[in-house]
């Protein structure tokens, strides 16, 4: 709520005619505002309906104490019936693993410091005013927030909201404690947004500014929406009050950001928008207002008026139809934008696409090409167009990045030099000056890394960040937690006595720990190849499964009970009976039918050791099937008999079989989709049910079925955790997990725990249910 001072400064504003933030308000919206003051005197803005509040710093470790149900508090979002709050202690990992052997066989010596990192950062921020204060935002994480400029960093509060991912982040000049954030991912589609949220507290509680009065609301929140995307939210230094949105769906302005009991958000203009720039200009000097994406925008009057341009013309526009700008400017330039332009055939294209540099001038609206960023560079990609740069206090000096390395130009982006080999992580997503130059901050798909000398040499800087996207996860059965994961250009990682140690590179996928002797460990990468290890440390540099021909996500697992078996689907499904050093073919898609494509998946029975189960991709991707055996473990593997199960009731990717634990001829099978009906069925032996119940909109991605008496099902979703015993109907909500997207459960019944590998959070523990 404003102070008394704040209050006084409106109305003297009002009174004179002034402009308090960039453009006036109406006489009309005066009067509710100030009903609504007095109204609402002795209460808390941030404690409405829409509003997250706990009493404690944000923290690590979730207790059943300050554990919050995210559900009831998204617009739009129903309530899911049956929650129960829960303790999770997050296992991290919160720095940079630790190089296990550099230069060994899982680790060549060209991936050092290449592979090696928590998870994926898109966007940093160094605080207008407090330049000590830097934020770095994870899409599919959360946001965090370190006080000295990088060095330490602590999770912002995020872990509390319904979608834990945050595609940028704007403070509030004029306040430590103040910054707005859009949830999402803002760069590809990893994650969706519910809209922007606001802090008064540090990151304690948090608040939906999506708009209240009908028709001037941002468009997101809709859980039935999975298509939204926010890519920058910016607050105006000289007047915090004025809030952009750049969007998918237009370019969005509010002179309320502080009060979201009476905000209005105005379209400015249609369009795609990623990038807002605002030069605040001195004493009665209009700021200067720079908006890109698929178009260019910009006021020169602080936001009172606009004027639009297309991007420029280019000859394989049919070829790469979408277009992404981002724009370099100084005062030095006066009407002129040093624009990088990106094309690609979508959206979401991270292969190579075109880059090109060009100047705009704003007055004559005419464009001028420089040069290409892709001859003699490594390219712009769209996805990490942000990771370019101009140092503030050198108007000639550009720094860019991709995938590796940095180049550094001197004059204006006319020449650039390539500078030094494997600095940093692979995959750069964002570059950021401080403010006065001294420093080079860069975001990638391992963390942040920060230079110190202009950009030519880098380190790491990211403690306190565990921000990594899981895609599976293991548990060795002991008492204290032994977990190895395979993660989004990280590959693998292993925490072993309470260090997490970096053992394989590239895109981590699924990995094994044996059940009796902990030391023999499986990592993968993608493409079929499979570390192990049999001295709990030393990984070998890999094999590929003969004629798998896996996808991207290489699927493997270990046999029950039969713990010599390990097991690779692809496009044949592949046994191996000597711990990975031979294999053999065991189930040939096409040799059963010529319109199946591959055995993308299979999974295992912990009741019935003979059973497994192959979810099969016909050549369309679009319908697929499901074949079983009930002798997979047999010795000649011409004896295994393959069956098909009845067609599957709806289309769609299948993330989950669980086998029933009393008859092997029925299962559940888990959909990836988030309607609210279809997503979990159950096949009896004769027909399919729909059991999704009360999943709600919540997205499943994992399932995994508790063994012995207790049999109870566990599914992982973005609302966190559902569970209920085998034969029961309705699910229950263990909340307290951050709102991330959890691809892999595992379980270690030693520790009587289950193992979350989140999708931007990293790996967390908590206790089995017990009822």
């Amino acid at each position: 709520m404003p102070t008394p001072k704040e209050s006084a400064f409106f109305l003297s504003c009002l009174v004179m005619n002034q402009n308090c933030s960039g453009m006036n308000w109406k006489w009309v919206k005066v009067i509710v505002f100030y009903v609504f003051l007095m109204v609402l005197s002795i209460a808390s803005l941030a404690q409405t309906s829409d509003s997250i509040s706990v009493s404690d710093i944000p923290s690590l470790k979730f207790t059943k104490e300050i554990a919050t149900s995210r559900l009831s508090h998204l617009p739009f979002r129903e309530e899911i019936a049956k929650t129960l709050a829960w303790n999770w202690t997050n296992l991290g990992p919160n720095i940079q693993p630790i190089e296990n052997r550099p230069g060994g066989k899982a680790l060549p010596t060209y991936a050092i410091n290449r592979g090696n990192g928590t998870g994926r950062i898109n966007y940093l921020c160094q605080h207008p005013k407090f330049h000590d204060i830097l934020f770095a935002c994870s899409p599919t994480g959360g946001a965090w927030v370190s006080f000295d400029q990088g060095n330490n960093w602590t999770i912002a509060g995020t872990d509390r909201l319904n979608i834990s991912g945050v595609s940028s982040i704007s403070p509030d000049a004029k306040k430590k404690d103040r910054w707005w954030l859009a949830t999402g991912d803002g760069d590809d589609v990893f994650q969706f947004t519910d809209g922007v949220w606001m802090t008064n507290d540090g990151g304690i509680s948090y608040q939906n500014i999506n708009g209240k009065i009908p028709g001037k609301q941002l468009p997101f929140g809709d859980p039935q929406d999975f298509y939204g995307q926010i890519s920058d939210v910016k607050s105006n230094p000289k007047y915090p009050n004025q809030l952009f949105v750049a969007s998918n769906r237009g370019l969005y302005v509010t002179t309320d950001a502080r009060f979201p009991e009476i905000l209005e958000w105005e379209k400015i203009y249609d369009g795609h928008f990623y990038d807002i720039k605002i030069f605040n200009g001195k004493r009665r000097v209009k700021d200067f207002i720079i908006a890109s994406g698929s178009h260019l925008a910009w006021s020169k009057n602080g936001g009172m008026t606009w004027e639009l341009a297309e991007a420029p013309s280019y000859s394989n526009k049919e070829k790469l139809p979408f277009v992404r700008m981002v724009v370099l400017w100084h005062k030095a330039y006066n009407d002129e934008l040093m624009v990088a332009v990106t094309n690609a055939k979508e959206l979401t294209q991270s292969l190579t696409g075109e880059g090109s540099l060009y100047s705009f001038n704003i007055r004559t609206k005419q464009w001028t090409f420089i040069r290409s960023l892709k001859k003699d560079l490594n390219n712009m990609i769209t996805t990490r167009a942000r990771a370019i740069a101009l140092d503030p206090q050198n108007p000639e000096k550009i720094i860019l990045g991709n995938v590796q390395p940095l180049f550094i130009s001197k004059d204006k982006g006319n020449t650039f030099s390539r500078i030094e080999k494997n600095q940093m992580h692979d995959d750069c997503h964002h570059i950021l000056f401080s403010y006065d130059g001294k420093k080079v901050w860069a975001s990638h798909d391992g963390g942040v890394s920060v230079s110190k000398d202009g950009g030519n040499t880098w380190r790491v800087s990211d403690n306190g960040i565990g921000a990594a996207n899981i895609f599976g996860v293991s548990s060795a059965q002991t008492s204290s937690p032994q977990v190895l994961y395979g993660g989004y250009d990280v590959g693998g990682n292993l925490l072993r006595d309470s260090i997490w140690s970096h053992v394989s590179w590239g895109d981590g996928f699924e990995t094994i720990i044996h059940p009796t002797d902990p030391n023999i460990m499986f990592t993968t990468m993608q493409n079929g190849n499979i570390q192990k290890t049999t001295d709990g440390s030393n990984f070998d540099e890999g094999k590929d499964p003969a004629s798998a021909k896996t996808e991207w996500h290489t699927w493997i697992d270990m046999h029950p009970t039969n713990h010599q078996m390990v097991f690779c689907a692809g496009a044949k499904l592949s046994r191996s009976v000597d711990l990975g050093s031979t294999w053999q073919t065991i189930f040939e898609p096409a040799k059963k039918d010529k319109g199946l494509y591959n055995a993308y998946r299979f999974f295992f029975s912990n009741d019935h050791p003979g059973a497994a189960y192959v979810y099969v991709l016909d050549t369309t991707r679009l319908a697929p099937q499901i074949w079983r055996t009930f002798n997979v473990t047999v010795t000649d593997p011409n004896d295994i008999i393959w069956e098909k199960v009845a067609d599957l009731p709806v289309k769609g990717w299948i993330m989950s079989i669980q086998v029933d634990p009393f008859d092997p001829k029925q299962f559940w099978v888990l959909y990836a989709g988030q309607e609210r009906t279809g997503k979990l069925w159950r096949f009896d032996g004769t027909d399919y049910n729909d059991e999704t119940s009360n999943l709600g909109w919540s997205k499943c991605e994992s399932m995994i079925l508790q063994k012995g008496t207790e049999r109870r099902l566990y599914i992982g979703s973005n609302y966190g955790v559902f569970t209920r015993r085998w034969n029961e109907s309705q699910w229950t909500l263990l909340t307290g997990l951050p709102g991330t997207q959890i691809k892999s459960l595992d379980i270690n019944y030693v520790a009587n725990k289950l193992v979350v590998g989140t999708y931007g959070r990293g790996v967390w523990w908590g206790d089995l249910l017990q009822r």
